[in-house]
C-alpha cells in the first residue's frame, strides 16, 4: 500500500451547510459542498494515524471504512478537532489498551482539562471507556513507520500545529489545517515538497486563517508540486471554484485519498 492519506473533513468548524440556512439546490446537489470539521486519517502499511478528532469523527469514520487507529495527533484544542476525542473509546476496544494521543504540552493541558475524567482518572479505566496514553510532542516523533515533525504556526491568539510526515527516510507532505502565516523558517524546511494541505478559510480575508489569495502565496513560497486546500467555508461552491484554481491546486472534499 505504502502511504496514503484521506481527507475525513475538509470543512471550517461550523461545517457546511450552515445550520439555518437556505441554500440554491444545485449547490446542495454536490457532495463536494456538503463539508465536516477538517481531519485527515493517514495510513501505511503498518500504522494508522488520526488527525483531530472532530464532532463527526465517529460518522467520518465509519463513512470511510476506517477500522483501526494506532494514534491519534491533534494539532490544537479547539473544539472542532477535539471534540470528537470521547469516541476514541472504540479505538482503546481495538488495541485492546491505552490509546496514544500526542499533542503539544499546552494543547495537552487544555485537552486534559476538558477531558478530565479520562486523562486523570480515579480507579482503573474499565474496558469501553476512553483510556487515552498522553503524550506530549516538543520535536520529531516517530509513530511506527512513520516520522512526524510538528510545525508551530501562528492561529490568532494560540500557536497550532502543521505536521509534516515521513516515510521511508522521504518527506512526504505537510499538513497545515489552521494557520494564519507560515513562518519563513517552515517555508524553508518544506521547499520543493511534493504535496502540501493549507488551510484557505475563504476568498475573504480572515483574522485567524489564510485567505485564498494569501494560501496561494504560501504555496507558491514553498513552490510545492500537488496542493490541497482545506478547512473551507460555504464561499466556495466545488466545481465553480475549482476551474478558477491554478493546476496541480485542488480543494479537498470529504472523502478525497491522496496516494503516494
Amino acid at each position: 500500500m505504502g502511504l496514503k492519506f484521506t481527507f475525513l473533513g475538509s470543512g471550517t468548524s461550523q461545517g457546511v451547510p450552515l445550520l439555518g440556512k437556505k441554500y440554491p439546490p444545485e449547490y446542495l446537489a454536490n457532495p463536494k459542498n456538503h463539508r465536516t470539521r477538517s481531519s485527515i486519517y493517514v495510513q501505511s502499511d503498518t500504522t494508522n494515524i488520526l488527525v483531530d478528532t472532530t464532532p463527526e469523527m465517529r460518522i467520518q469514520c465509519l463513512r470511510e471504512g476506517v477500522e483501526r487507529v494506532d494514534a491519534v495527533v491533534i494539532t490544537h484544542a479547539h473544539a472542532d478537532h477535539i471534540m470528537g476525542m470521547d469516541d476514541c473509546r472504540r479505538w482503546c476496544d481495538i488495541l485492546g489498551g491505552p490509546l496514544p494521543v500526542y499533542a503539544s504540552p499546552a494543547t495537552m493541558e487544555l485537552i486534559k482539562h476538558i477531558f478530565f475524567y479520562a486523562f486523570t482518572p480515579v480507579g482503573p479505566i474499565p474496558r469501553g471507556y476512553f483510556h487515552p496514553d498522553a503524550r506530549m510532542f516538543t520535536s520529531k516523533i516517530e509513530i511506527g513507520d512513520i516520522s512526524i515533525t510538528p510545525l508551530p504556526v501562528p492561529h490568532g491568539r494560540m500557536t497550532t500545529y502543521g505536521l509534516l510526515f515521513e516515510y521511508q527516510g522521504k518527506d512526504r507532505f505537510a499538513y497545515i489545517s489552521d494557520a494564519k502565516t507560515v513562518p519563513d523558517e517552515i517555508i524553508q524546511n518544506l521547499k520543493g515538497i511534493g504535496v502540501v494541505v493549507l488551510d484557505a478559510l475563504r476568498p475573504q480575508e480572515h483574522p485567524t486563517h489564510m485567505s485564498l489569495s494569501e494560501a496561494l502565496e504560501v504555496r507558491a513560497r514553498i513552490g510545492a508540486g500537488t496542493t490541497y486546500f482545506t478547512h473551507l467555508t460555504e464561499y466556495y461552491d466545488h466545481d465553480k471554484d475549482q476551474a478558477n484554481l491554478p493546476p496541480d491546486v485542488f480543494f479537498a472534499w470529504d472523502g478525497l485519498k491522496v496516494e503516494f
